[in-house]
């Protein structure tokens, strides 16, 4: 036990020295990125400042981003529907996630960033907030952060907690650190039995970790952001990366579909950079956040808005998920299938491995090696609406049973609250 305690001393030791170490770059990337995005609470906020808008003793949920926002909100919908009285807390670490909260427009749910991992930061955020309990979605492991709730008595617990194979594989000294974070956590519920297997590897006390299911599998939330209404059908390519929206718009094109192509990009930002690969193919483009009217000339819709993909899947005809077609490791293909749409992606699914693999061996999507072979599966597709029909059904079946996973992660948040009570 002293062995223990001596080298959890020396290893904070060490990594608040690194931090302190590199304080002058950190602190001038919060800088930059503030200034870019035009948000003085972002800088302030990852200090562990400018929180006056924000009430004590809500229940928080961390979500890195966009991904883990759209995640959590419908287990937070379902917690409000139970507890009407409490009041939520999302922190991110992006303003593009945060948008997403803003957008939502909901009275019981506040946004913050998180504090920077400096002990200062930290102690500050949580004595100002005093929540009741941190609950983090996925896995964000950071020292500081899990020693201050812990010795605070705040209860952390991971929800629909997953390990990548890079967590894992990464140097001893590491995963050893890691492992003794784990044990600072009241309990983990893992996303999937692998996931629990990998917790417990990593050091996690097997008796506190659970697998309940993944909540990426549980129907996305209503978004209010109403799309246009076209005259025209149309085709989404999904959370897009760099290159991935060329790649793309080439394939599309050699198909000369009269569907319109919507891209929305993974990260909005990158708008003129996207439009500068994309105008030396095709000049009818138009742009979401520039109000472009989509006419019949138009081929490629860019929506460089965040807040708003979901209901683009209503409408499509199908969707090709970003992510995949570069080296990214994907992204959450049961988003769109909870729309019943049938979902096209490339080779790079390492993230979404568990899900990729449910859909396929259901027959409920599609993957392709590379960029060729989905032009080729998108025009058998589109051309044969038996086939996508058949592929529709599949999609429609395999989601049915993901439905009661939001209410099982309501039930274990829920008689947390109970008890506080």
């Amino acid at each position: 036990m002293t062995e223990n305690k001596n080298y959890r001393k020396k290893t904070m030791f060490l990594y608040r020295l690194f931090n302190l170490l590199l304080f002058p770059l950190t602190f001038g990337y919060l800088c930059i990125k503030a200034l870019r995005h035009k948000q003085l609470r972002y800088f302030l906020q990852r200090l562990g400042l400018g929180l006056s808008d924000i009430p004590k003793n809500c229940c928080w949920l961390h979500c890195a981003s966009v991904g883990e926002v759209n995640t959590a909100l419908p287990l937070l919908g379902e917690l409000h529907r139970r507890y009407p009285q409490q009041r939520f807390l999302i922190t991110t670490n992006t303003p593009t996630g945060a948008d997403i909260v803003t957008k939502q427009q909901q009275s019981y749910l506040f946004h913050a960033y998180l504090p920077f991992d400096w002990l200062l930061s930290v102690t500050l955020f949580i004595s100002n907030l005093k929540p009741v309990g941190l609950y983090v979605l996925e896995t964000e492991l950071w020292p500081n952060l899990f020693g201050v709730c812990y010795s605070s008595h705040v209860p952390i617990v991971i929800i629909n907690g997953r390990l990548s194979p890079r967590t894992t594989a990464t140097f001893k000294w590491v995963r050893k650190t890691l492992g003794r974070l784990l044990r600072l956590t009241e309990h983990i519920y893992a996303r999937s039995d692998n996931d629990k297997a990998a917790f417990v590897k990593l050091g996690a006390q097997p008796n506190k970790v659970s697998m309940l299911g993944n909540l990426k599998y549980s129907p996305p939330a209503v978004q209010s952001a109403a799309k246009p209404e076209l005259a025209v059908e149309y085709v989404v390519a999904a959370s897009t990366h760099d290159d991935e929206e060329l790649q793309i718009l080439k394939c599309w094109l050699q198909l000369q579909r009269d569907e319109l192509l919507v891209i929305a990009p993974r990260h909005p930002e990158r708008r003129d950079a996207i439009l500068q690969q994309l105008i030396p193919l095709t000049t009818a483009i138009a742009v979401r956040s520039k109000n472009d009217a989509i006419t019949a000339d138009t081929k490629v819709y860019l929506l460089d808005t965040v807040g708003e993909l979901n209901n683009w899947f209503t409408g499509a005809r199908l969707v090709v998920m970003g992510g995949s077609f570069v080296p990214r490791g994907g992204h959450n293909l049961l988003e769109p299938a909870h729309f019943g749409k049938a979902v096209f992606f490339g080779p790079s699914m390492e993230n979404f491995q568990d899900e990729a693999q449910q859909m396929l061996d259901q027959h409920a999507a599609v993957q392709v090696e590379d960029i060729n072979a989905l032009c080729r599966q998108l025009k058998h597709f589109l051309t044969n609406q038996d086939a996508l029909a058949s592929l529709e059904d599949n999609v429609s079946v395999a989601v049915a049973n993901f439905r009661h996973i939001v209410a099982d992660y309501a039930d274990i948040i829920g008689a947390r609250l109970d008890a506080i009570d």
